[in-house]
């Protein structure tokens, strides 16, 4: 299976079983602590999708400027409502001085178990030759959000 973009499975029923908490005002947690999250990048050769349940290591890229794991990234946008969806967004991420390649990426919950999120399929190699490699995340908006629930 080549990279398939995805909120994956084991999310779906995580965020139903308190398993992921994206707010630091869970009424329905004990411990009203924001899970951290973080991307890791991956190479053609990778086979995460919609069945992928946690951060592997397999076929992750490798190169000048990134490190295993990835980067753990900031909630800009905490669940919140835009109309009847529910929607949250992470700042934009960067490897400074960087020499690699990347497919996709995995976003997945550091604090509980590497737990998976969603994946991500650039549409292509995307390549970084000491520069600086970027993810932009999308508007949030109900419409373009890179997690919204509708």
């Amino acid at each position: 299976m080549p990279i398939s973009q995805s909120i994956t499975s084991s999310f779906k029923t995580d965020i139903l079983s308190g398993g992921m908490n994206f707010n630091t005002t869970n009424r329905a947690l004990t411990l009203n602590t924001q899970d951290k999250f973080a991307i890791a990048l991956y190479t053609t050769s990778a086979s995460i999708g919609p069945t992928t349940t946690a951060y592997t290591s397999t076929n992750e890229t490798a190169g000048s400027g990134y490190v295993a794991l990835g980067k753990t990234l900031t909630i800009s946008t905490v669940p919140t409502l835009s109309g009847a969806t529910a929607l949250l967004d992470f700042d934009d991420i960067s490897w400074t001085s960087a020499s690699f390649s990347a497919d996709g990426a995995l976003i997945y919950n550091a604090t509980n178990a590497n737990k998976s999120a969603l994946v991500l399929n650039f549409g292509g190699t995307k390549t970084v030759t000491s520069g600086t490699f970027t993810i932009q995340f999308p508007v949030a908006d109900a419409s373009n959000a890179i997690i919204r629930i509708a």
